[in-house]
């Protein structure tokens, strides 16, 4: 009986427990809910999503999408909306989005504190957070900053079911965005702070603020830092903040977000003005050298680059921020930020690095300075400001003489420079006599009166022409001109000396007054004495060739007896010109990315010049007016002496002043040189004995002539101010003396040989000077005329050979 009652019980139990089963295994499972559709593209760009119509999105959803950071814990969403479509397709874009968790929303105005704001009703749809921005949207690198209608705008959360809450105006929220004002704030009569993605800007208030605008945007976009609060002083073309009003504001801000604050140098006071601030508040202000138009560089730091009046940017300083510390604390500004000068320098010290040899480079605010490794001071280099306009390279220390090694040193550094500071390249070689270098002021050189040029016959002989082959000029010592001929019947040796007193009237020397006059004024030298060695300041000049061909003469007629001109109206550069710092600045902008290297080959030049770079003119000036006479000879000859020809200099009159007064630096040629020409028509008439001619250009002729011209005319001129340089055609093996002339030099026609058939006609010219100077002259011209015709003879046999 139990068994039975077992199997009863167990059949009962099994009877319980099958239709349970059953009864849950007949049940019909729910139809799965299909998901909604989705009328649209959905494409990641970098971290965010972009959600767009079907055939795509376009390629600025696609640019703002990348331009966004990530938001850790939520989906960054572009909502790219189809033309005509900004109400429908809110639908498919909450499809699209639909099961993406938490979203912040890239779209302008999708949110405000109104409940039909779109960012209310997708989190309401999505039921899920939607971060909005109430007001249009800007990217800038590092942010993503909110613009309202009425200044003031944020970004919103968004809940289902609750009040929007503000959360706050840049994404990401950066750690000093608390600190700053949520709107406009005036400063006082003149500034007001504006809000920027950056940090603020404090601007004036007399400018309407227009994010648009092209002066506003390049500000507008400066990127945003997480530690940094950059502000913004001034604009271009706005009027100047008060250094009140910048106090009034960084003490409004608390403690902790000044020592976040970077002052931007926006304009050429800025920096200057920056250290009134740190001298009114008591504390150390750092600045930026120009505007931080990056948010990184290689080696942590903002990228800057410089910007002029017109808020145009030039180039990029190599010190990016400064530390300006009051006076008070009795320590020196120093550099808080900079980028690698040259790649591979080995940094020595924080800012320093290796050139070898005991020689150093190290960045400063207006460039880089070369110098030697155990100098001391430098507290005038490292105290001048950036410059939009140029990007300065001094070499060596002001007060001290720079050694060759340093200066050798410096010009090759030129050539390693990236193209774009090449470009604005001012070279700066420091001496002796500079112990202050006062700039970015212009202004002009010291006039002294005018001294004597020492004369010839006390010089070597090896600082005077010495030509190598057919025309050989050697002054030697001797009361009278004593014609003594050479063992070489092709070799003319001449003997003239020459009155102090008439040489210093033709040929004044360098140190005389700066002036641009129609004609070349001649006065009379003062009674101080030259000095010892003359031939010390003048700097053989040496160019690379070949070089073009220089022009052909082009003679006109004096309408003076002697050489000065009675009436003129046309424009030209007197011979005694000195140059400005703003004519010198110019000529490096007219010659571009050309001056670096002009620049350079002079600077080593100056540096394998015997003893110290002692000059009573400044190595700047000297460098400057040779580089702009290297540039003319190698490539501007023909523009230039057609310009001054024309007697319309234009924008070129920097130039060739600069050209001229380069000129005044080269060795004295005191003997024969020769040029030639085409036989113009009715030669016989055209060149008289007597005439004083006069070429308006820049005569350029040759001291050691290889043959002579057939077919047209050769002059043999006898100089007395002519100067030397020496073009080396190294593909040719050979070196050329060339001899120039200052504009408008006039000569004398001593005689006329005209041509046999096998020789060319010739012209026998001497150098003019004015009336007391031509007095003076004509006792010399027997001699001087004798030792041309013996010239003449020589070269004439060069055309028989």
């Amino acid at each position: 009986m139990q068994e039975e009652r077992a199997v009863v019980q167990q059949q009962f139990e099994v009877e319980q427990v099958m239709p349970v089963e059953q009864l849950q295994e007949m049940r019909p499972e729910p139809e799965p809910q299909a998901p909604a559709p989705v009328n649209a593209s959905v494409v990641f760009a970098g971290p965010t999503l972009v959600v767009g119509p079907p055939e795509g999105a376009s390629q600025m959803a696609l640019t703002l999408a990348r331009s966004l950071p990530a938001d850790r814990g939520r989906t960054v969403a572009v909502i790219d909306f189809p033309p005509g479509g900004e109400t429908t397709f809110w639908q498919s874009a909450a499809n699209a989005l639909r099961g993406r968790g938490p979203i912040r929303l890239a779209v302008s105005y999708a949110g405000s504190m109104r409940p039909t704001a779109p960012a209310q009703w997708l989190a309401a749809q999505l039921q899920a957070e939607v971060i909005a921005p109430d007001g249009a949207l800007t990217t800038v690198p590092g942010a993503a900053f909110v613009t309202g209608a009425t200044g003031y705008g944020s970004w919103l959360r968004f809940l289902p079911g609750a009040s929007p809450t503000p959360f706050g105006r840049r994404f990401p929220v950066p750690a000093w965005e608390a600190m700053d004002p949520n709107s406009a704030w005036p400063t006082g009569e003149i500034g007001i702070a504006e809000p920027i993605p950056a940090g603020l800007w404090l601007r004036a208030q007399s400018v309407p603020f227009d994010p648009n605008s092209q002066d506003a945007r390049a500000i507008v976009a400066l990127p945003c830092r997480e530690n940094v609060l950059t502000i913004v002083v001034g604009g271009p073309g706005q009027p100047s903040i008060p250094t009140e009003e910048i106090c009034r504001l960084l003490t409004a801000l608390p403690s902790a977000a000044r020592t976040r604050v970077r002052l931007v140098q926006y304009d050429l006071d800025a920096g200057e003005q920056a250290q009134l601030v740190a001298e009114h508040l008591g504390e150390a202000i750092n600045i930026y050298t120009g505007l931080p138009v990056s948010n990184l560089r290689e080696g942590g730091g903002a990228v800057v680059v410089a910007v002029d009046r017109r808020g145009q940017p030039t180039w990029h300083p190599f010190v990016t921020e400064m530390r300006c510390v009051p006076r008070a604390l009795q320590e020196e500004n120093e550099v808080s930020g900079y980028r690698n000068p040259v790649p591979g320098l080995a940094e020595l010290t924080p800012g320093v690095f290796g050139l070898g040899d005991g020689v150093v480079l190290e960045v400063v605010a207006s460039g880089l300075w070369v110098r030697e490794a155990t100098a001391a001071g430098g507290a005038d280099v490292r105290a001048l400001p950036v410059d939009p306009e140029w990007a300065r390279l001094t070499v060596g220390t002001p007060g001290r003489t720079t050694p060759g090694a340093v200066a050798v040193a410096g010009a090759a550094l030129v050539e390693r420079l990236e193209p774009e500071v090449r470009k604005l390249l001012r070279l700066v070689f420091c001496d002796a006599t500079e112990t202050a270098i006062p700039w970015p002021e212009a202004t002009e050189e010291p006039v002294t009166e005018p001294a004597a040029v020492s004369d010839p016959v006390e010089d070597d002989e090896n600082t005077r022409s010495g030509p190598a082959h057919a025309l050989v000029t050697e002054p030697e010592p001797g009361p009278e001109p004593v014609p003594e001929p050479d063992a070489d019947p092709d070799t003319v040796r001449v003997q003239m000396p020459v009155p102090n007193s008439l040489r210093a009237q033709l040929s004044p020397h360098v140190e005389v007054p700066t002036q641009v006059t129609d004609s070349p004024a001649i006065e009379e030298p003062p009674a101080e004495q030259p000095p010892e060695d003359a031939s010390a300041l003048e700097i053989p000049l040496r160019i690379e060739g070949p070089v073009p061909t220089p022009p052909s003469p082009s003679w006109q007629q004096k309408n003076s007896r002697w050489g000065e001109e009675l009436i003129s109206d046309r424009e030209t550069v007197a011979a005694d010109h000195r140059t400005t710092d703003v004519e010198r600045d110019a000529v490096r902008r007219i010659l571009g990315e050309r001056y670096p290297a002009f620049a350079t080959a002079v600077g080593r030049l100056l540096a394998q010049r015997p003893g110290p770079l002692v000059d009573p003119v400044p190595v700047e000036t000297t460098v400057t007016e040779l580089a702009a006479l290297s540039a003319y000879l190698g490539q501007d000859e023909d523009l230039v002496v057609e310009t001054l020809r024309t007697g319309t200099l234009g924008r070129l009159q920097p130039y060739i002043a600069a050209v001229v007064a380069g000129l005044r630096r080269l060795p004295l040629h005191q003997g024969i040189t020769t040029c030639w020409s085409v036989a113009p028509p009715n030669i016989t008439n055209h060149f008289r004995t007597g005439d004083v001619l006069v070429e308006h250009g820049i005569l350029n002729t040759h001291a050691n002539p290889q043959e002579s011209f057939d077919g047209g005319v050769e002059y043999l001129v006898w100089s007395l101010t002519g100067r030397r340089v020496e073009v080396v055609d190294r593909r040719a093996g050979v070196v050329n003396e060339r001899v120039l002339f200052p504009p408008a030099t006039a000569f004398k026609v001593l005689a006329v040989s005209e041509s046999d058939g096998s020789a060319p006609t010739q012209v026998l010219l001497q150098e003019a000077g004015d009336a007391r100077g031509e007095r003076q002259l004509a006792q010399l011209r027997p001699s001087v005329l004798t030792q041309l015709e013996r010239a003449a003879v020589a070269l004439r046999s060069l055309s028989n050979a």
